[in-house]
């Protein structure tokens, strides 16, 4: 009897399906939880590339408004003042769902700019009226650039500095420009 009972309990197989079925179950339940991790992790890294790409392309269009709608900020006040105080603080004109896409700083590209420094020497502070500072130090009136089709005898040039800064302040893009004008 002993005998019988022992190979009727190696022999049962009652309750295997069950188990099996159960390892299948956790198996695909483990496999959906990471598919849905990895595609809310891909959805969020594409949602963040949008909108890094979005407010650079604002924030550029804040420099375009400022080079076409110069008159914005070349105004007599700021040709009058000196090179070291000329500057103009706006919103750009274009607008987006929450009003202007950038704030725009322009001032006069100086011969003598400098980096502004915090209390550590090596750090530059990062901020518009800083970062206006950045430029490369050039005189601000000179000759027209060779080839440029502008009398050198008649015409001379202004350099300008133009930073423009997201609203979110994350995106900040500079632009040396120059204008045009009739020598006095």
């Amino acid at each position: 009897m002993d005998i019988f009972l022992i190979k009727k309990t190696v022999n049962n197989e009652n309750g295997m399906v069950m188990i099996f079925s159960l390892m299948v179950l956790m198996i695909l339940t483990i496999s959906g939880v990471a598919a849905i991790n990895i595609s809310n992790n891909e959805t969020s890294i594409v949602r963040n590339e949008q909108l890094s790409s979005t407010e650079f392309y604002q924030t550029e269009s804040g420099i375009n408004d400022a080079r076409l709608n110069f008159v914005n900020w070349l105004t007599n006040t700021f040709l009058t003042v000196s090179e070291t105080t000329a500057s103009a603080e706006f919103d750009s004109l274009s607008t987006g769902p929450n009003g202007p896409v950038a704030t725009i700083r322009v001032r006069c590209i100086e011969p003598t700019m400098t980096p502004v420094f915090d209390a550590n020497p090596n750090t530059p502070v990062i901020d518009a009226g800083s970062v206006a500072d950045q430029m490369p130090a050039m005189p601000h009136i000179g000759n027209a650039p060779l080839g440029s089709g502008n009398s050198v005898k008649f015409l001379e040039i202004r350099r300008y500095s133009i930073t423009s800064t997201s609203t979110a302040g994350n995106t900040i893009i500079q632009a040396g420009v120059w204008k045009v004008f009739n020598k006095y």
